[in-house]
């Protein structure tokens, strides 16, 4: 994910997924869109302090069996805040599953900066996909 900030140019790749599978077809994406600028969703963007950035993954199952215990962590970049609450937008989930979302550098609250675990309960079906995503403030 590259960010240019201040004439800076950021490269953030801390992102990761586990799960319980036999294949190793699953496809996780991650777009981030400036909020504040009103950009497309893209795999780049340049930002200036102040900007609201959304991150947003997607987990697609492309294998032939069920996955489940899906797992996926990233983080709040340094140079950035949470802009709110981290949680779990079940409108972005399919049904099958549920959500927990785990921040154990701090609470989970605006300002937060560390790492971020979506815990997805139950189970991803077949050409299914799971969305979650966060916001953060350019500092």
């Amino acid at each position: 994910m590259l960010i240019i900030i201040r004439n800076f140019l950021f490269l953030f790749l801390f992102l990761s997924i586990s799960y319980k599978s036999f294949s190793s077809e699953v496809l996780l994406t991650k777009t981030v869109t400036n909020i504040t600028q009103a950009t497309e969703a893209s795999t780049s963007i340049e930002a200036v302090p102040g900007d609201v950035i959304e991150y947003n993954l997607y987990v697609l199952n492309d294998t032939k069996n069920v996955i489940s215990n899906i797992q996926i962590s990233a983080s709040v970049p340094q140079f950035t805040v949470s802009a709110m609450v981290i949680d779990c937008n079940t409108s972005s989930l399919p049904s099958a599953l549920s959500c927990q979302v785990m921040t154990p550098d701090g609470i989970n609250r605006s300002g937060y900066q560390g790492l971020v675990t979506w815990k997805l309960l139950g189970n991803l079906n077949v050409g299914e996909i799971a969305k979650v995503s966060y916001q953060v403030i350019i500092k």
